[in-house]
C-alpha cells in the first residue's frame, strides 16, 4: 500500500484546493516558520479520524476552518481527501484504490466518507485498526512522539509495543466482552432478587395452600352440623315465641288500668305543689333578708373595732420612722465631711505622682542602654576594619619581595617569545569575554528555567493534590451511587408488593387491583391507617386478616365488587361502606379503670391516624380494642373489666373477651402489611436524602474536576516552556562548555610559554611593584584612620557608661516613692468610692422613711372614720325583729301543706310500684319475644345467608342426633380452624403459579452463571493472545533496537527491559543505552540529542519489526546536531524500499536525502501554497 495523494481545501492555512501527489521514496515538505508546512501533516491526522483539537493545535475542532485573511474570507467548510493504493491488498479491502474523506462545517455539522460512501468514524478506524495506520499509531511521528518515548512512564511506553503486535483489536473484544459481562452480572444480581423473593413467597404460598385444602375440609363438615344445629333450634325458638305474644297481649290491658289512677292522683299532687312552691319561695326571701342583715351587724362591728387598733398601732410607728429620719440626715451629714477630707488627700497625692513622673520621662535608661551596645558594634566593626588592613600590608609586602626575586630570573631569561604571548594573550581575552558573556546567558536562562521549573513543581504538586481529592471524592460519589441504588433497587422491590398487594388473599388482591374498573372501591384499610412504629405490631395483632379489608362508599359498591369475585371465580373479600358500618367504642366505666391501671396506652383506634371522612372504619375495626404494654397488664386489666374488651400488647400477645389468651411466636418469615409499610416510607425518606448527599457530592466532583482541568491546562502550558527554556539552556551550556574547553587550552599554552620564557617579563614586574607602592601608601593612610576612628569610639562608650552609673541610683528611689504614692492614691479613690455607695443608700433610706410617714398619716385619718357607726348598728337590729316575724308565720303554712302533698305521695308510690312491676313483666315478655323472633330471623338468614340453604333443603343436611352432641362436635371443628390461623384460601391456585415463575426464574439464573463463566473463559484466553503476540513482538522489537542504535550511533548498545516481566498485560518498558565512549545508563540521564536520536532508534525498529505502507515524520530530528541528522536521513533511506517517508524537516541534512521536495510558503498572508521539486530528475539531469 502507498499514499498517492492528498487533497486539500479550507483546512486550516490551505483556503484554496490544494493537491499533492506522492511518489516512491523519501519525500520532504519544507518552508520557513509559519507558512503551514505542519498543516499537512496535521491534515493526514484529521482526515484519518483525529478528535482531539489540541492535538491540531486549536481550542476547538472548528478552528481547523480557515478563518480568512486579509486578501481571503472565511470559507464553510474545511474538507481533505486522502487517497491510498491497495493493490496489494495491505487492507483487506475489495478496493485496489481507497478514498478517505473528511468534511466539517461551520454549523458543527461533520461527514466521513469512504469512496464517497458516508460512513461512521467507526468505521475508519475498524478499517485501519492493527495495520498502524491509524490515529494514535507509529505511522505518523512528530518531535512531541519523540519526546514521548523519553519523557513518558514506563507504562506509557508500552503502546509502542502494543501497536506493533496488533493487539488492539483483541483488547477491543476484551472490552465488549467486560460491557457483556458486566450486563450479564447486572441481569444476574436482578433474577437473583426476584428469586430471592420468590422464594419466601413460594415457601410460604405452599404452606400456605397445604393450610387452606385442610381448611376446606373442615369448613365443610362444619358447614353440615351447624345446619343440624340451626334446624333444631328454629323449632324450639318457634314454640316459645307463640307462648310470649300471648302472654304480652293480656299484660297490656292490666298496664292500662293501673295508669288512669295513677293520672289522678299525680294532677292532685301538682296542685299542692303550686302552692307550696310560693310559700317556699316567701321563705327564703326572709331568711336572706334576715341573713343579710345580720352580716351587716357582724361587719359594722369588727370595722369598728379594728379601727381602733390600728390607729394606735399606727401612732407608734410614726413615731419611730420620725426618729429614724432624723438619725439617717445625721449620717448624711457626717459623710459629707469625710468625703471633703478624702478629697483633699487625692489632690495632694496626683500632685506629687506628677512630679515624679516627669523626673523619670527625663531619665531613659533604655536610651543609654542601646547608645552604649551601638558605639561597642560600631567599635567592634572598626577593629574589623583594623585587621583586615593589616592583612592586606602583609601580602602586599610579601607580593613585593616575591616580585624583586623574580625581576632577577626574568632579566636572564630570553624575550624572544614575547610576540608569540601577546597574540596567545588577545585569544585567551577574546576567550574569557565570551565565557563572560555566555556564564551571563546560562545565568540569566538558569534563572529563568529555575522560575519556570519552581512553577512547574508548585502547580505540579497542586495537580498532585487535587487528583487525590478528585480520586477520593470520586470514590465518595461511586459508593453513595451504589448506597443510593441498592436503597432504590429495595424500594422498588418492596412498593412493588405494596402495589400488587402480593400478600393478600385473592379476593381481595383481585378487588384491589381491578378498582379502576370497580365504582367506589377507595382501597385496603392497610392503604389508609397509619401507624407510629411503636405500636406497629399491635396494631397488626388487632386487626390480623381486616387489614385486607376493603374500604368502598356504599352498599352498591360492595355489592358490585361482590358480583366482580363471584362473575370471575376469584376468591372472597370483605367490605366496609364508609356510611353504613356501625361505630364500636369502650363502655366509659371500662375505660376510666383502665386508664387507673399502670401499663394502659390507650383505646387502639386512637393510636392510628386515617382521613377523617375514614374516621369510622377505623371506630369500626379498633373502637373497642385496648391496647397495653405487656402481657401481665393485658391479664391484670382483663381481669378488672371483667374481660368485657379485647386487649392487645405491644409484642403482639391478645387477652381475648372472654378471657382466652393468644400468643407465642409466628412462623412467618415475612413482614406484615403496616410493617412493610413503615419500611417503605423510611426507605423513600433514605433514598431521597441519599440522592440529596450524592448530588451534592456530585457538584463538588463536578467543581474539583473543572478545577483539576484548569491546573492541568496550566502545568501543560508551564511544561511546554519548561521543555522550550531546558533546550535553550542545552544551546548555551554546550557552547559555554566549548568556550571554557577552549579557554583552558590557551591558558595552558600560555603557561607553557611563560614557562619556558621564566614566567613574568620585565615591563610587567615593573607595573605590579608601582600598584603594590601605591596600594601600600592608600592602606597605611587607611590605617592611621581606622585608629583615630576607634579611639574616639572608646571615649563615647566612657562617657555614656558614667552618665548610666549615675542615674542608676535615682531613677530606682524615685520609682519606689511612685509605687508607694500609687498605692495611697488607690486607698483613698476606693474610700470615697465606698463613701458614694453609703450616700447612695442614705438616701434611698431617707427616701423610704419619709414616705412611711406620710402613709401612716393618710391611713390614721381613714381609720378615725370607721369608729363612729353605733346609730346604724342599732337601726339593722330593728329590722332584724320584723323579718323574724314575717318567717315564722311562713313556716306554720308550709308544714300544713307538706302534711297533705306526704298522704298523696304515699298512695302514687303504691300505685307506681305496681305499675313498674307490671310494666317490667310485659317489658321481660316483649325483650323475650322481640329475641325470640330476632333468633328466628338469624337462624334462617344463617341458613340462607352463610350456607346458602332454604328451608327446604334442611332436611337432606340434618344429622341425626341431639342437639348437645352437635353443639360440641361444631365447637371441636372450629377449634381445629382456629388452630390453623389466618387461611388464604386462593393460595391453593396462587401457589401454582408462582411455584412454575420460581422454577423458570432459578432455570434463567443457571443459564446467566453460564454465560458469565463463558465470557470470563473467553476474557482470558484473549488476555493469553495478547501476552504471546507482546511478548513476540517485544522480543523481535528489542532485538532490532539494539541493533539499529549500534549502526544509527556508530558503536554503543542499547537494550529494552520490561519492568515487570510476570505481568505483561500491564509491564512498563525502560529504556537503557551506552552511546560510544560513555557509561551505560537509563535513558533519562542521556543529554537530549542522544535521547532524541535513542527515540529515533526505537521508532526506527519497530518500522523494520511492523513494516507500514508509509510514515511521516514531523521535524523528529529538530534536536539533533548536523551529524546525527545526517545518520538519521541516511537510515531513513536504507527503509524506503518497504515503506513510503514523507517528513517534515528545516534541515538541510535531511533535504539532501529527499527524492521529492514540496515547498510550503504564503505568498499572500495568510494563505498556504505548495511548490514542487523532483530531485530525482535533477540528480539525472547532472549525471
Amino acid at each position: 500500500m502507498k499514499l498517492k495523494s492528498l487533497e486539500i481545501a479550507g483546512f486550516k492555512s490551505f483556503a484554496n484546493k490544494t493537491t499533492i501527489n506522492f511518489t516512491d521514496g523519501l519525500t520532504a515538505i519544507v518552508g520557513p516558520n509559519g507558512s503551514g508546512k505542519s498543516n499537512v501533516i496535521e491534515a493526514i491526522r484529521w482526515v484519518l479520524g483525529e478528535q482531539s483539537s489540541k492535538t491540531l493545535r486549536g481550542s476547538k475542532m472548528s478552528d481547523v476552518i480557515f478563518s480568512g485573511s486579509s486578501t481571503h474570507k472565511p470559507v464553510n467548510r474545511a474538507e481533505v481527501k486522502l487517497t491510498l493504493d491497495n493493490t496489494d491488498q495491505y487492507i483487506n479491502s475489495s478496493y485496489s484504490e481507497i478514498i478517505i474523506t473528511r468534511r466539517l462545517y461551520r454549523s458543527g455539522e461533520s461527514q466521513y466518507l469512504i469512496n464517497n460512501s458516508e460512513c461512521r468514524l467507526k468505521d475508519i478506524n475498524n478499517l485501519f485498526m492493527d495495520t498502524g495506520m491509524g490515529i494514535g499509531s507509529f505511522s505518523i511521528i512528530s518531535q512531541g512522539s519523540v519526546e514521548d518515548i523519553f519523557n513518558s512512564k514506563p507504562e506509557d511506553r508500552r503502546s509502542i509495543i502494543e501497536t506493533a503486535a496488533g493487539v488492539y483489536k483483541y483488547k477491543q473484544q476484551k472490552h465488549d466482552a467486560n460491557l457483556k459481562l458486566q450486563q450479564t452480572h447486572e441481569n444476574l444480581d436482578r433474577v437473583e432478587d426476584i428469586i430471592f423473593e420468590l422464594k419466601d413467597r413460594n415457601d410460604q404460598l405452599k404452606e400456605q395452600s397445604e393450610t387452606a385444602i385442610k381448611y376446606l375440609d373442615l369448613k365443610k363438615e362444619l358447614k353440615k352440623y351447624d345446619v343440624s344445629r340451626i334446624a333444631l333450634e328454629l323449632n324450639q325458638v318457634g314454640a316459645d315465641w307463640n307462648n310470649t305474644k300471648t302472654i304480652i297481649a293480656e299484660e297490656k290491658q292490666n298496664a292500662e288500668d293501673i295508669n288512669k289512677h295513677l293520672n289522678e292522683l299525680t294532677s292532685q299532687k301538682k296542685s299542692l305543689n303550686e302552692q307550696l312552691e310560693v310559700l317556699l319561695t316567701k321563705k327564703e326571701e326572709q331568711q336572706d333578708n334576715l341573713l343579710n342583715y345580720s352580716k351587716k351587724i357582724e361587719q359594722l362591728s369588727g370595722q369598728q373595732n379594728l379601727s381602733k387598733q390600728e390607729i394606735e398601732f399606727k401612732k407608734t410607728s410614726l413615731k419611730e420612722h420620725k426618729a429614724n429620719l432624723e438619725k439617717l440626715n445625721s449620717q448624711v451629714a457626717d459623710l459629707q465631711t469625710k468625703e471633703k477630707e478624702i478629697n483633699s488627700e487625692i489632690d495632694k497625692l496626683n500632685q506629687e505622682i506628677d512630679k515624679h513622673k516627669q523626673y523619670l520621662e527625663e531619665i531613659d535608661e533604655d536610651k543609654i542602654d542601646q547608645m552604649i551596645a551601638d558605639k561597642k558594634e560600631e567599635y567592634e566593626d572598626v577593629r574589623g576594619e583594623y585587621l583586615a588592613i593589616m592583612q592586606k600590608i602583609a601580602n602586599v609586602n610579601n607580593e613585593s619581595t616575591y616580585l624583586e626575586k623574580t625581576q632577577k630570573q626574568a632579566d636572564v631569561q630570553n624575550d624572544s617569545n614575547r610576540q608569540k604571548i601577546s597574540g596567545v594573550n588577545n585569544e585567551i581575552n577574546q576567550l574569557e569575554q565570551s565565557v563572560k558573556e555566555l556564564n551571563q546567558a546560562y545565568n540569566k536562562k538558569n534563572e529563568e528555567v529555575q522560575k519556570v521549573q519552581s512553577d512547574f513543581n508548585d502547580y505540579q504538586a497542586q495537580v498532585n493534590g487535587l487528583k487525590k481529592q478528585v480520586d477520593n471524592q470520586q470514590a465518595i460519589w461511586y459508593k453513595q451511587l451504589e448506597d443510593t441504588q441498592n436503597l432504590k433497587i429495595k424500594y422498588n422491590s418492596l412498593n412493588n408488593l405494596q402495589n400488587d398487594h402480593s400478600n393478600f388473599y385473592r379476593g381481595a388482591q383481585s378487588v384491589l387491583n381491578n378498582k379502576k374498573h370497580l365504582n367506589g372501591v377507595l382501597g385496603s384499610v392497610s392503604d389508609f391507617i397509619k401507624v407510629p412504629a411503636e405500636y406497629t405490631t399491635a396494631i397488626e395483632t388487632a386487626l390480623g386478616n381486616q387489614l385486607q379489608q376493603i374500604v368502598v362508599t356504599n352498599n352498591s359498591s360492595a355489592r358490585q365488587a361482590v358480583k366482580f369475585l363471584n362473575d370471575n371465580r376469584l376468591g372472597r373479600a370483605t367490605f366496609l361502606p364508609v356510611n353504613e358500618i356501625s361505630q364500636r367504642s369502650v363502655n366509659n366505666n371500662v375505660l376510666s379503670t383502665c386508664q387507673n391501671s399502670d401499663g394502659f396506652i390507650g383505646v387502639a383506634n386512637e393510636l392510628v391516624q386515617i382521613n377523617d371522612k375514614l374516621k369510622s372504619v377505623t371506630s369500626h375495626l379498633l373502637g373497642n380494642v385496648l391496647i397495653v404494654n405487656d402481657l401481665h397488664t393485658a391479664t391484670d386489666i382483663g381481669n378488672k373489666i371483667r374481660h368485657s374488651n379485647r386487649i392487645v400488647t405491644l409484642s403482639g400477645e391478645i387477652v381475648n373477651a372472654g378471657g382466652s389468651i393468644t400468643g407465642g411466636s409466628n412462623k412467618r418469615q415475612y413482614d406484615g402489611v403496616l410493617t412493610q409499610k413503615n419500611k417503605l416510607e423510611e426507605l423513600e425518606k433514605q433514598f431521597k436524602e441519599s440522592q440529596e448527599v450524592a448530588k451534592q457530592t456530585e457538584a463538588k466532583l463536578v467543581e474539583l474536576q473543572d478545577q483539576l482541568k484548569e491546573l492541568n491546562a496550566k502545568s501543560d502550558s508551564f511544561y511546554d516552556n519548561k521543555r522550550k527554556y531546558d533546550g535553550q539552556l542545552d544551546s548555551i551550556n554546550n557552547k559555554l562548555t566549548f568556550a571554557k574547553e577552549s579557554l583552558v587550552r590557551k591558558q595552558r599554552e600560555l603557561k607553557a610559554i611563560r614557562m619556558s620564557n621564566g614566567g613574568l617579563f620585565d615591563d610587567d614586574i615593573d607595573e605590579k611593584q608601582r600598584q603594590n607602592k601605591k596600594l601600600k601608601e592608600q592602606l597605611n593612610v587607611d590605617l592611621v584612620n581606622n585608629q583615630t576612628k576607634s579611639k574616639d569610639i572608646q571615649e563615647k562608650i566612657e562617657t555614656l557608661e558614667s552618665m548610666k552609673d549615675n542615674n542608676s541610683s535615682k531613677v530606682q528611689s524615685t520609682r519606689e516613692k511612685l509605687i508607694v504614692l500609687k498605692e495611697k492614691l488607690s486607698n483613698f479613690r476606693d474610700q470615697k468610692a465606698n463613701l458614694i455607695e453609703d450616700f447612695d443608700r442614705l438616701d434611698a433610706d431617707i427616701d423610704d422613711e419619709k414616705d412611711n410617714i406620710d402613709e401612716l398619716n393618710e391611713a390614721i385619718s381613714n381609720n378615725m372614720l370607721s369608729v363612729n357607726q353605733d346609730d346604724e348598728i342599732k337601726l339593722v337590729n330593728q329590722q332584724i325583729q320584723v323579718i323574724q316575724s314575717n318567717l315564722q308565720e311562713c313556716k306554720e303554712s308550709i308544714d300544713e301543706h307538706q302534711a297533705e302533698i306526704k298522704e298523696i305521695e304515699d298512695q302514687i308510690d303504691k300505685q307506681t310500684m305496681d305499675s313498674v312491676n307490671q310494666q317490667n313483666y310485659l317489658n321481660k315478655q316483649t325483650n323475650k319475644f322481640d329475641q325470640l323472633e330476632k333468633q328466628l330471623a338469624s337462624l334462617k338468614q344463617q341458613l340462607i345467608g352463610k350456607y346458602e340453604v332454604n328451608l327446604n333443603e334442611i332436611d337432606d343436611i340434618v344429622v341425626d342426633d341431639t342437639i348437645d352432641n352437635i353443639k360440641a362436635h361444631i365447637d371441636d371443628l372450629r377449634r381445629s380452624i382456629d388452630h390453623l390461623g389466618v387461611v388464604n384460601v386462593s393460595a391453593i391456585d396462587e401457589y401454582k403459579e408462582v411455584s412454575k415463575r420460581y422454577e423458570f426464574l432459578v432455570q434463567q439464573s443457571d443459564d446467566l452463571k453460564n454465560s458469565s463463566q463463558q465470557l470470563t473463559d473467553t476474557m482470558n484466553k484473549i488476555d493469553v493472545t495478547v501476552e504471546k503476540k507482546f511478548k513476540d513482538t517485544f522480543d523481535s522489537i528489542a532485538t532490532q533496537f539494539s541493533k539499529v542504535y549500534n549502526e544509527i550511533f556508530g558503536g554503543g548498545k542499547a537494550k529494552l527491559l520490561l519492568t515487570d516481566p510476570n505481568d505483561l498485560l500491564t509491564t512498563g518498558i525502560e529504556i537503557m543505552a551506552q552511546p560510544p565512549g560513555k557509561k551505560y545508563r537509563h535513558m533519562s540521564l542521556l543529554s537530549g540529542g542522544e535521547k532524541a536520536l535513542t527515540a529515533i532508534a526505537l521508532l526506527f525498529a519497530v518500522l523494520k519489526v511492523k513494516p507500514v505502507p508509509f510514515s511521516i515524520l514531523d521535524e523528529a530530528e529538530s534536536a539533533l546536531d548536523a551529524e546525527n541528522v545526517d545518520r538519521y536521513a541516511r537510515y531513513m533511506t536504507k527503509l524506503d524500499d518497504g515503506t513510503q517517508f514523507i517528513v517534515i524537516t528545516h534541515r538541510k541534512e535531511t533535504m539532501v536525502y529527499a527524492d521529492t521536495l514540496y515547498g510550503v510558503t504564503m505568498q499572500n498572508s495568510g494563505v498556504s501554497k505548495v511548490v514542487t521539486a523532483n530531485l530525482n530528475k535533477f540528480n539525472a539531469a547532472e549525471e
